[in-house]
């Protein structure tokens, strides 16, 4: 790797002929550089090149730097998190984020630990999160043969019956809830809506769904509940068929799928440009006119005749938006931009036992899980035994809405999503047609059952 700096140490040259990533080189000598003056003090320089030369096949100590106030280290114009920067330099030349990181139990110092002033910045003391092989999801032959689904009783007792009394969720700029200054975890959200209905939310493709926002008493669970009277006061569905064995069951395998997410962009309640297509494991939604790429998807780039002067501020505001990681079979979403952004899953909603329509504000340099494919597994095979309604539901844990700058909700002067200058509507690929494929083999709803 050539230099472009005069005056470069020996060690930092043999430390530079490591590097693995393709960042601007005089960059990454700078921070070779300070990684270099800031391990003299402390004589740990021998253990860097013992830990890089041997590729982690032989164990190494700790390498410790100063921990800075907001956990991260800034070198020349750009900042982010130490071990993160490392990482990417000598060991993973693809790496984007911390969430792909996580560290050997060897390691006393890790980032996460939190451990004292001191960081651990050996590349050899974390690892990349592997993807979890996720199990199949057995559905019976014929299954509609022996669940009556007409009959069967919604779980009322379900967290998404209850939703949350406060208003006020927001994250820190390292994942979680923040603390307060009192030092007590807020675990209240930025805006309660009513329960998430087929009738209060708007069309995936364009406008608003018929109907209006109901509130929980109204809702068309509770609603079913009460026209079953005869069952309600018997205090038990009737006795459930034998269950069938391995031998009846069908095994659908999670699928692999080229993009993992497709996003739409809308403007109020327009549809505006293509269908972007994620094929990278992060993307990056920002304001620019840039051209689109694998990884990166420019809204200031998309022309609407119907485009109002609010959204045409709204655009220009939003700047590098937001970053979208898959990783892990997870979804992380980290606020880049100046102004907040208001996300709304309700996978997300749901590990956290919050009504589905809850819609979390990120500010800005802070992230949030916004979707975990192992819970959705688990939720979608337990709900297989539920029958087909129940299943086909679930369409809406694989759908997430974010909006830029205005939130939406009970606590906002916009009720609706559609009601915002700019937000996209993410539909996770792999759980959809995951999900998809299950409800081909449960086959249909039986002929005379309530679609209500």
């Amino acid at each position: 790797m050539s230099t472009l700096l005069p005056f470069t140490p020996p060690i930092v040259k043999r430390l530079l002929g490591y590097v693995k990533s393709d960042d601007e080189k005089v960059w990454a000598e700078k921070a070779v550089k300070s990684l270099v003056k800031k391990l003299k003090k402390n004589n740990q320089l021998s253990e860097l090149e013992k830990a890089i030369i041997n590729a982690g096949n032989k164990p190494t100590k700790c390498i410790v730097i100063p921990r800075s106030l907001d956990g991260r280290l800034q070198i020349a114009h750009r900042k982010g998190l130490p071990h993160v920067i490392y990482c990417r330099l000598f060991r993973y030349g693809d790496l984007q984020s911390h969430h792909e990181l996580k560290a050997i139990e060897a390691c006393e110092y890790a980032f996460h630990l939190k451990k004292g002033e001191e960081v651990c910045v050996n590349p050899y003391h974390y690892d990349k999160v592997p993807t979890p092989v996720l199990p199949p999801i057995l559905v019976p032959h014929m299954m509609h043969s022996y669940i009556p689904l007409d009959l069967a009783l919604p779980d009322i007792s379900h967290s998404f019956m209850n939703p949350p009394s406060n208003a006020n969720a927001r994250w820190s700029a390292h994942g979680g809830l923040a603390e307060d200054a009192l030092g007590t975890l807020n675990m209240t959200p930025e805006t309660p809506p009513p329960r998430y209905t087929y009738s209060d939310t708007e069309s995936c493709f364009g406008g608003s769904a018929a109907g209006s926002v109901v509130s929980p008493a109204e809702s068309p669970q509770v609603a079913s509940y009460e026209r079953c009277p005869s069952i309600a006061a018997a205090g038990s569905l009737p006795p459930p068929a034998t269950s069938p064995d391995r031998s009846e069951m069908t095994q659908v395998h999670y699928p692999q799928t080229d993009a993992w997410c497709r996003v739409f962009y809308y403007e109020l309640q327009n549809r505006v440009g293509d269908v972007f297509q994620a094929m990278e494991n992060y993307l990056t939604i920002d304001g620019f006119t840039g051209s689109n790429t694998s990884s990166r998807f420019c809204l200031g780039l998309l022309s609407n005749a119907h485009r109002d002067k609010t959204t045409e501020q709204t655009i220009q505001h939003i700047g590098k938006g937001v970053r979208l990681y898959y990783v892990g079979g997870e979804v992380f979403a980290e606020c880049l931009s100046q102004s907040s952004v208001f996300v709304q899953s309700p996978n997300c909603n749901l590990h956290y036992g919050w009504d589905p329509a809850t819609v979390c504000k990120i500010q800005p340099g802070c992230h949030l899980k916004i979707f975990d494919n192992q819970e959705f597994a688990t939720l979608l095979s337990r709900t297989v035994s539920e029958g087909y309604r129940e299943v086909f539901k679930l369409t809406q844990m694989c759908t997430i809405r974010m909006s830029f700058m205005k939130g939406w909700g009970q606590e906002y002067c916009r009720p609706r999503v559609t009601s915002t200058p700019c937000w996209v509507e993410i539909h996770v690929v792999g759980a959809m047609q995951w999900l998809d494929s299950v409800l081909k083999e449960m086959g249909s709803l039986p002929p005379g059952s309530s679609t209500t």
